[in-house]
């Protein structure tokens, strides 16, 4: 094979440019929802609208309860729950029944962060549009969930 000087230089040029433009895509800001829980860490890209959905076991009643949740890059917002008796902690005002839950509608902001304690007792399952991300916490603990700007590689390398 005979490469000419200007077949050389264009190689050179080339070969610098892949990997700095893969660099630099790899850096690119993008914005993810981030879910940590006693240093385990992991991020879900907001390209569209998700729903994530927690449910777990009330701690006082023993009974479940639901929350569902859409989240976008301006933030949380609080759009049902759902629970199954009237204790510590738990909605008065229902707005109807869906089997055996008490349901209330809403479309609350709650700003782009958001957060839960749970302990091992709540059976704890967190989903984001039908994937299980965590489930069974074997330890207490803040789970927190924050809609941030994160650069690209965050959400190849720690995906939830």
């Amino acid at each position: 094979m005979n490469l000419s000087l200007e077949g050389v230089d264009f190689l050179k040029k080339y070969f610098l440019f892949f990997p700095l433009a893969f660099l630099l895509l790899t850096l690119f800001p993008i914005t993810a929802l981030e879910i940590e829980f006693n240093k385990n860490v992991c991020y879900f890209p907001l390209s569209s609208n998700p729903t994530l959905i927690i449910s777990y076991t009330h701690s006082v009643s023993l009974t479940k309860v639901v929350d569902i949740y859409r989240i976008n890059g301006t933030g949380i917002y609080a759009i049902q729950e759902k629970w199954q008796e009237f204790m510590a902690g738990q909605p008065l005002d229902v707005q109807y029944t869906e089997g055996q839950f008490y349901v209330k509608d809403m479309n609350m902001y709650l700003g782009k962060s958001w957060e839960y304690w749970f302990i091992p007792l709540n059976n704890v399952t967190v989903k984001i549009s039908d994937k299980i991300v965590f489930t069974q916490l074997k330890e207490e603990g803040i789970m927190k969930f924050k809609v941030k700007k994160v650069p690209f590689v965050f959400s190849i390398i720690r995906r939830c």
